[in-house]
């Protein structure tokens, strides 16, 4: 694969156009004319980057006249996955909710999965907590806002120079703001239950995976 990848790279800075060049760069000019393919495929592997990423390089610097020198990138990008390719590693990059491209050899993928496994169980549970939080924080903001705008009504409701229409206007105002209220309350009580169970399962989980990978 590595070879056909080479064979391809000789050609490559001629095919790639203007508009591929206007994307998101992967490397600099200076990056690329400084030609540190190794360093480069040592911090991709390091990274967890799929070998598609030195395609990504090589027309970052098509524009600077600088093809990669694959061999170097990909003995180094090996190194890098050493690092990566780690129950460790799985586990922060699992709760860090990043996305796993598949780059590990067999062996070292079994404890990187399983680590990326239980990272993901914690980045469910806190965003679970987070999402609760929020809604409450939402919940409370409503309620307060209504209670502000029902008592204004009320405020408005002793004006004795009110007709029985404009009585009848504000009533009705009144009433639903006093039921958006007791919803927003409702749905503040609800997010409350809900970030309780997302908490106890976020110290469950504290406590089920801090002994192996530590706090976090």
């Amino acid at each position: 694969m590595r070879r056909l990848w080479v064979r391809k790279l000789g050609v490559l800075g001629l095919v790639v156009t203007v508009g591929a060049l206007a994307g998101c760069a992967t490397m600099s000019k200076e990056a690329c004319l400084q030609g540190d393919w190794a360093g480069v495929g040592f911090k991709d592997g390091e990274a967890g980057r799929p070998q598609s990423r030195l395609d990504d390089h090589a027309k970052a610097c098509a524009k600077a006249g600088v093809v990669p020198d694959a061999a170097p990138y990909f003995q180094a990008r090996d190194q890098g996955l050493k690092l990566y390719c780690t129950q460790d590693r799985g586990f922060s990059e699992g709760r860090d909710g990043n996305a796993y491209a598949g780059v590990c050899p067999q062996g070292p993928e079994r404890g990187f999965l399983v680590g990326y496994a239980d990272g993901q169980l914690v980045n469910a549970a806190v965003s679970r907590l987070s999402q609760a939080e929020s809604d409450r924080q939402s919940a409370d903001h409503r309620a307060e806002k209504r209670d502000r705008e029902a008592r204004g009504v009320e405020d408005e409701l002793k004006n004795p120079q009110l007709n029985d229409e404009q009585k009848h206007e504000l009533r009705d105002r009144l009433n639903r703001l006093r039921s958006e209220r007791r919803q927003a309350v409702e749905d503040g009580r609800r997010a409350d239950w809900a970030a309780r169970d997302a908490e106890r399962e976020v110290d469950e989980l504290r406590r089920r995976f801090g002994p192996r990978y530590g706090g976090w």
